[in-house]
C-alpha cells in the first residue's frame, strides 16, 4: 500500500456548507484528552463529523471563527502480528477574519489530511506508535497519536495542519487546533471495505463539457453531494469514484481536478 500524507488548500467556500458537519467545540471547553484502551480491530469513517477544539487565548481575540469538517476511511490494527493499515482521510474547514497585534488574519481554507501507509504499531498508554517507511525512504518514520477505544468506537486525537498560519499561533501563544477523528467498529471479522481511490486527474469533472473544471462545475456538485443510488435526482456522473454515492471521496477526486 502506497504512503501519502498531504496537507491541501482547497479554494472551494460555497462546497464546505454541503459537507461539513463537525461542530467548534464550546470555548469553556477543556482540551479533548486520550484515555486509551484497546483500539486492536478493524474501524470504519464514514464522512463522519469532526469536533473541533481551539485554544481558549484564540478565541478570546477572535470572535468570528469557525472550523469543521468530517474523516472518511478505514484503520485496522492486527494484534496478531503487530502490523495496522491507514487509509483514511480528515478535512478540516477554518474560516476566520481578524485583526490580532496590528495583524490582519483572512483565513477561509480547508485543510485536507489524507494519509494512507501500513507498517507495525505499538500502544503505549494512551498513545498508539506506529511505524513506516515511505515509498521514496528506506529510513522508517515513528508517528504517535492519542487515542480513546471504546468497545464499538475509536477517537483518534490529531493536530490541525494550518500550514503557513502556524506563525499566528506563536503569535497568540496558543496551541493548536485539535480535531476528534471517530471511527466506528467493525463488527465481522471481514476486512473492511477501504474508500475507494480518486481517479487520476482528468476530465470526469467536466460536469457541464465545457471543456474546463471549474466554478460551474462545483455548483453542479455541491448541489448533488451526499445522494446515492435509490436517492431521487442521483446522478452517477457526479460519482467520481464509482461507489454509488457522492461522498467525500468524490470531493476530494474533484478538488484533484479542479482548475484544469
Amino acid at each position: 500500500m502506497r504512503f501519502l500524507v498531504r496537507f491541501i488548500l482547497i479554494g472551494l467556500p460555497l462546497l464546505i456548507p454541503a459537507i461539513a458537519n463537525a461542530q467548534l467545540m464550546p470555548p469553556d471547553a477543556e482540551k479533548p484528552k486520550a484515555k486509551g484502551g484497546d483500539p486492536v480491530g478493524a474501524w470504519m469513517a464514514d464522512s463522519t463529523a469532526l469536533p473541533v477544539w481551539v485554544d481558549p487565548k484564540i478565541l478570546a481575540v477572535i470572535s468570528d471563527v469557525s472550523m469543521d469538517g468530517t474523516v472518511t476511511g478505514t484503520f485496522k490494527l492486527d494484534a496478531d502480528n503487530g502490523t495496522y493499515e491507514a487509509d483514511f482521510a480528515s478535512s478540516v474547514n477554518v474560516k476566520l477574519n481578524a485583526v490580532v497585534f496590528g495583524i490582519t488574519i483572512d483565513l477561509d481554507s480547508t485543510f485536507v489530511v489524507t494519509r494512507s501507509e501500513e507498517g507495525v504499531f505499538e500502544v503505549k498508554d494512551s498513545d498508539v506508535i506506529l511505524e513506516y517507511t515511505p515509498e521514496d525512504s528506506t529510513t522508517a518514520v515513528r508517528d504517535t497519536l492519542g487515542f480513546t477505544a471504546r468497545e464499538d468506537s475509536l477517537f483518534l486525537f490529531q493536530v490541525v495542519p494550518l500550514g503557513q498560519y502556524t506563525q499566528y499561533l506563536a503569535i497568540l501563544q496558543a496551541e493548536a487546533p485539535i480535531a476528534v477523528l471517530g471511527f466506528a467498529k467493525v463488527e465481522d471479522d471481514s476486512d473492511p471495505p477501504p474508500p475507494v481511490d480518486p481517479p487520476e486527474p482528468g476530465i470526469a469533472a467536466d460536469f457541464n463539457g465545457d471543456g474546463n473544471v471549474d466554478f460551474s462545475d462545483f455548483i453542479a456538485f455541491a448541489q448533488n453531494f451526499g445522494r446515492s443510488v435509490g436517492d431521487d435526482n442521483y446522478d452517477a456522473k457526479f460519482d467520481l469514484t464509482g461507489d454509488d454515492r457522492v461522498d467525500f471521496s468524490d470531493f476530494i477526486a474533484f478538488a484533484q481536478q479542479f482548475g484544469q
